[in-house]
């Protein structure tokens, strides 16, 4: 064996000009397929963590338009709910917590020099930071239960609105002309995605907001009991209004319950997908690296034909020359693998160096992918080295000996 593995070693570098061609050609696939892996796996776990983040057990609640009729009652009714039937759900023994938002999208916000800002201006209570998962910046506050009974002219503005603003906390900016005084900015999310806008709101307290305008309530947030499934939550909320605003209590558009569970699964998978996709763009330039290793191991069939003819006429077997040929194959593979992972972590150690843009996350090798890659090139390298090994296995003595050298 160790002769054996001596004389493949030196007809290796008797042929080093195609042994090398052969290795860089193995070794560019593994770079391609780990690094993409890796720039997939560090999108997917950046992505999935940063919207991870923007889940809450709250649910979102829209009063919306019936599609049953019921008891008479035609269908397609709209479901208007005040600020006093929505807190009456806060009895239920299945809530721990409700938050009811108004909103008004063309209110005039200007700042103290008479700049027109983003006018989407929503109404909140003291609940509403929490139960929306919403941090703040240092040196910010939240509205209190003080300042809505105060109706104080006070604002929390969206990291995003700031930016725009060039505001900061003590500043001031105008709604519908009137004062109010900046106490909290919202810190922004590691993937910037706000799933209602509140990136670029300006947040006053409900109370306050009801003084500028009425009846113009968008939407509540209710927070389930410990224990309490989503699904269940959804359906004691559609119980609960629909016999105070007679409708079908299986009608789930009546009040409009988002479960945010599917798209964020939705999600997931199309990240997963996109490394996947990635991972398979690696394999594919391993794969056209593993034809250019059989290409070179066809073309020294043809070039040894002779020495082949040779050992065949001296009593080496079929399975002596197969397997000669695919040892030379397979370590043609092998060193062009460790070469390709050695620089595939060295490329990566360099990208998380010179770092990426924040939305590509952190590139990261996992066992998996490495794992997968060998897999591959474990796969690849045997078909490679076998076809041609297997074509000089089967050449007939006399033949190979006529053959011209």
């Amino acid at each position: 064996m160790i002769m054996s593995l001596q004389q493949i070693v030196q007809i290796l570098l008797a042929h080093r000009l195609r042994s090398a061609l052969a290795i860089i050609a193995i070794g560019w696939g593994i770079i391609s397929i780990l690094v993409l892996v890796a720039l997939g796996e560090g999108f997917y776990l950046f992505n999935t963590q940063s919207l991870q983040m923007l889940i809450s057990d709250s649910q979102m609640a829209f009063p919306n338009y019936t599609t049953k009729p019921w008891q008479g009652l035609p269908a397609g009714r709209e479901i208007t709910l005040s600020e006093r039937e929505i807190r009456a759900l806060e009895q239920h023994p299945s809530i721990s917590g409700l938050s009811v938002i108004h909103g008004i999208w063309d209110a005039k916000v200007t700042d103290v020099r008479g700049r027109a800002l983003p006018g989407y201006v929503s109404g909140i209570d003291y609940h509403f930071l929490a139960l929306r998962n919403l941090h703040l910046t240092t040196a910010s506050r939240g509205i209190y239960a003080v300042d809505q009974q105060k109706h104080a002219k006070i604002a929390v503005v969206g990291w995003q609105f700031a930016q725009v603003g060039r505001l900061s906390i003590g500043d001031t900016i105008k709604v519908n002309k009137i004062p109010f005084s900046i106490l909290g900015i919202t810190k922004q999310q590691e993937s910037g995605v706000s799933i209602y806008h509140e990136n670029n709101q300006v947040m006053i307290s409900s109370n306050t907001f009801n003084d500028l305008w009425k009846n113009k309530l968008q939407y509540f947030l209710v927070k389930p009991a410990e224990g309490i499934q989503a699904a269940v939550l959804r359906m004691h909320i559609l119980s609960f209004f629909a016999k105070q605003k007679y409708f079908d209590s299986s009608d789930t558009e009546a009040i409009n319950l988002p479960d945010l569970s599917d798209n964020f699964q939705f999600i997931h998978a199309l990240f997963r997908g996109i490394q996947i996709f990635l991972g398979a763009s690696g394999a594919m330039t391993l794969a056209v690296g593993t034809l250019g290793v059989a290409n070179i191991m066809f073309l020294s069939v043809i070039e040894r034909t002779r020495e082949i003819g040779v050992c065949l006429a001296i009593g080496a077997t079929k399975g002596v020359i197969l397997r000669q040929f695919i040892f030379e194959g397979v370590l043609l593979v092998v060193l062009g693998t460790i070469i390709g992972i050695l620089i595939s972590y060295l490329i990566v150690m360099l990208l998380n160096y010179i770092g990426l843009p924040e939305w590509l996350g952190t590139p990261v090798i996992t066992l998996p992918s490495l794992g997968w890659s060998l897999l591959v090139t474990t796969l690849f390298a045997l078909l490679a080295a076998y076809f041609p090994a297997k074509r000089a296995a089967n050449l007939t003595p006399v033949i190979a000996l006529n053959a011209r050298a």
